[in-house]
């Protein structure tokens, strides 16, 4: 049988933190993806447990040439195969509704991986403030 669990959100406006739990709130094994956003997941399981914001409205802000995206700085010390599982749960739901993931090639050998916040995720949120 799959385990039902809506989406829960805890936002604390004046630190501008959203955490949003895909399954109930338990200890799990954390990753700084970002210096703004971090990911808990459940090792034994791969299944994300939740996604924290730092300064939520300017991760979604938008530049005056699109979408802010910000280096996956974290995955660059994790071993292989932790690095496979932080790349499944980055890439499948729920994660993916929050977060798309992509590639910039600087150099042939030396690509990085970048995300950004999607954009309908904040605009569905009636508790973050208006970003504009």
């Amino acid at each position: 049988m799959t385990e039902q669990w809506k989406e829960q959100y805890e936002y604390d406006k004046d630190s501008d933190l959203l955490d949003v739990y895909f399954r109930e709130k338990r200890a799990a094994w954390t990753i700084e993806l970002t210096d703004h956003i971090l990911l808990s997941l459940d090792r034994k399981t791969g299944q994300v447990v939740s996604l924290s914001f730092f300064d939520f409205s300017e991760l979604c802000r938008p530049t005056p040439l699109g979408l802010r995206s910000f280096p996956l700085t974290g995955l660059a010390d994790l071993p292989h195969i932790e690095r496979e599982l932080v790349m499944h749960a980055l890439t499948t739901p729920p994660v993916n509704k929050w977060l798309d993931v992509s590639v910039v090639q600087t150099m042939p050998d030396s690509p990085f991986i970048v995300t950004h916040v999607e954009p309908a995720i904040s605009q569905t949120l009636d508790f973050v403030p208006a970003i504009a």
